[in-house]
């Protein structure tokens, strides 16, 4: 079981500097899709001829990974914790509207409706990813409660 064993480094990988291997990542990583939805429109370079609902799944999957497996993993708020699927996918979501809204005002960006869905789409995959590696963690018979 080769996947399960990743799942279980990453896993431990990120309990041992939580500050360095999510929370600041988290943070960094919003910021940044704050700041390249604030460019203007005829500013955008084009990536590889890459979709832009691409670009929206891509970039929401990566935000509901790293926010999802934060929420898991911090202690401070156990209803967070519990329930972190549903957290997780709002967050996500709300912030994928804040985000189509906020484009409104900038030149040469719009409000997409398909947007929005590309957002949900990759928020959703993103929790599903962490749920896989959640998966394989609690399957094993690790005793992972003392590396918290």
């Amino acid at each position: 079981m080769r996947l399960a064993s990743y799942a279980i480094q990453l896993y431990k990988l990120f309990l041992s500097n939580k500050w360095k291997f999510l929370y600041f990542p988290l943070a960094f990583y919003w910021l940044l899709i704050f700041i390249l939805t604030s460019i203007p429109g005829k500013s955008i370079p084009k990536i590889f001829g890459v979709s832009d609902k691409i670009k929206h799944f891509g970039a929401y999957f990566v935000l509901a990974f790293l926010l999802n497996f934060t929420l898991i993993i911090q202690k401070k708020y156990s209803l967070l914790a519990k329930k972190s699927i549903i957290f997780t996918f709002l967050i996500t979501l709300f912030y994928g509207i804040f985000d189509e809204i906020h484009q409104i005002f900038i030149p040469g960006r719009y409000f997409d409706w398909w947007d929005l869905v590309a957002d949900a789409v990759g928020g959703l995959l993103g929790i599903v990813l962490v749920k896989i590696f959640m998966y394989f963690i609690d399957e094993s018979n690790q005793d992972l409660s003392e590396l918290s």
